[in-house]
C-alpha cells in the first residue's frame, strides 16, 4: 500500500524523533500498567484478609444499648439465612492488663473458641504457643503475640485484668497467637470469664457472621435490619470497597491523562514532520496523490507511533510488575500469616492500552494530517 510505504519511510528517516515519541508513550503506558497491577494486587490482598480475618456481617446492640439480650433467638434467625457459613457471638470490653511494671490496654473478648475459629481460624492456624481451647478451663487468656511481648509475659504467666466498674481478676496466659498484626492488643477469654469480669449475665456485645459469598454481606445485613436488628456489613463498616473503587477511578483518570499528554506529543512531532516534508508532499500531489491519500499517510504514521508505544509500554509494565511480584515484598508478616505486596496484571489491560494509545495518537494526528492535505502543490514544491 502506497500510504503505508511512505509512512514507514518517514518514520525510519526520522529515527531519533520516532524513538522519542514511541518512548514517551511507552513510558506512560508502562506506568499505567504498573499502577493498575498494584491496584489489582491490593484488591486481591484485601479480599484475602476479608476471607481470613474480617467477619462479613456484624450484629451490634441497638442504639443506646450496651448489650444484646436474648441473643440465642438472634443466632437462630441468622442460621436461617441461606449462605451463612459461621456465627460467632462475643462479649467484648476494654481492659487494662498488668504484669510486673508493664501495663497495656487491650480489647478483651469473651468467645466460644469453636465458633471463633470458624470466623478467623486463630485457634487453628495462628497459635504460636498453647491453644485457644484452653481458655474454656477457668480464668485463662490467649494473647496476641505483640501484646505478650509488650507485657513481657510467657505461657503460664499471670496477668492482672482490671477496668473501672469491672471486677479485677488474675488470668493465666494459656495461649499466644500471631496473625501478622491483624489482631493487635486482642485478648481472648471464655464467655463465662468475660461475664464474670463485667459482672453481667447472659448477654453479648456482638455477633460475627461469615458467609459463603462475601459480596452478599450487604444483602444479609439488610435482611437482619429488616428483622429489627442492628446489622452492618463489612463494606459499610470498613469503607474498603469505596476506597478501592475511588482509588481505582482516580488512578485510572490520572493514567489516562498521562497517556493523553504523551499521545499529543505525537501531534507536535507530526506538525514538525509536515514542515520538513513540505516539498515531498508537493511532489506526491503533483504526481497525482490525492488529498485523502496525504491525510492517510500522516494518520498511519500517528497510529504506528501510538500502537508501538502502547505495545512497548505494556511489555515493559508487564515485565516490571512480574519482577516486583516475584520479590514477594511483605508489608505485614507473622510466623503463620504474611501480607505480600502483589502486582497482578489484568490481561485486558494489555489489550486495552495499545488500542487506547492507537486511538489517541490518530486523533492527535488529525490536525497535522489535515494541514498536509491542504497544501498547495505549487507552493509546496517551492518549499
Amino acid at each position: 500500500m502506497f500510504e503505508l510505504y511512505v509512512a514507514k519511510k518517514h518514520l525510519i528517516s526520522r529515527r531519533r524523533q520516532t524513538i522519542l515519541a514511541v518512548g514517551a508513550v511507552a513510558l506512560a503506558v508502562a506506568i499505567a500498567v504498573l499502577f493498575r497491577s498494584l491496584i489489582n494486587g491490593f484488591e486481591t490482598t484485601i479480599n484475602e484478609i476479608i476471607f481470613e480475618f474480617v467477619p462479613h456481617v456484624t450484629v451490634l446492640p441497638e442504639e443506646g444499648e450496651d448489650y444484646i439480650h436474648l441473643y440465642k433467638t438472634l443466632i437462630e434467625t441468622i442460621w436461617a439465612i441461606p449462605g451463612v457459613a459461621a456465627v460467632s457471638p462475643a462479649l467484648s470490653t476494654t481492659a487494662s492488663f498488668t504484669h510486673d511494671d508493664d501495663v497495656e490496654n487491650v480489647v478483651l473478648r469473651g468467645v466460644i473458641p469453636e465458633e471463633l475459629n470458624k470466623i478467623s481460624k486463630i485457634g487453628i492456624d495462628y497459635m504460636v504457643e498453647g491453644d485457644l481451647d484452653s481458655i474454656q478451663s477457668g480464668r485463662r487468656v490467649a494473647l496476641d503475640g505483640g501484646l505478650a511481648d509488650e507485657l513481657e509475659v510467657n505461657l503460664g504467666d499471670s496477668v492482672r485484668a482490671s477496668f473501672p466498674d469491672a471486677r479485677t481478676m488474675s488470668l493465666v496466659v494459656s495461649g499466644i497467637f500471631d496473625t501478622g498484626g491483624f489482631s493487635t492488643n486482642y485478648a481472648y477469654v471464655s464467655m463465662e470469664t468475660a461475664r464474670e469480669f463485667l459482672g453481667e449475665g447472659n448477654v453479648i456485645t456482638d455477633v460475627q457472621i461469615k458467609l459463603d459469598d462475601i459480596y452478599r454481606a450487604d444483602e444479609v445485613a439488610a435482611d437482619l435490619t429488616a428483622s429489627g436488628y442492628n446489622a452492618e456489613s463489612w463494606q459499610s463498616l470498613s469503607g474498603i470497597v469505596e476506597t478501592i473503587e475511588s482509588r481505582r477511578f482516580s488512578n485510572t483518570m490520572i493514567m489516562l491523562l498521562v497517556i493523553v499528554i504523551a499521545s499529543f506529543g505525537i501531534a507536535n512531532i507530526m506538525n514538525l514532520l509536515v514542515l520538513e516534508k513540505t516539498r515531498e508532499i508537493g511532489m506526491m500531489m503533483a504526481m497525482g496523490a490525492s488529498a485523502s491519500s496525504i491525510r492517510r499517510i500522516f494518520l498511519i504514521e500517528s497510529g504506528i507511533l501510538g500502537l508501538a508505544g502502547g505495545a512497548g509500554g505494556c511489555l515493559i509494565g508487564y515485565l516490571i510488575s512480574a519482577y516486583v511480584n516475584s520479590l514477594a515484598i511483605a508489608i505485614s508478616s507473622g510466623p503463620r500469616f504474611s501480607v505480600v505486596l502483589n502486582f497482578i496484571v489484568d490481561p485486558w489491560d494489555l489489550v486495552a492500552f495499545p488500542l487506547i494509545t492507537l486511538l489517541l495518537s490518530v486523533v492527535a494526528g488529525v490536525y497535522p494530517a489535515h494541514q498536509a492535505s491542504k497544501l498547495d502543490p505549487v507552493i509546496a514544491l517551492r518549499g
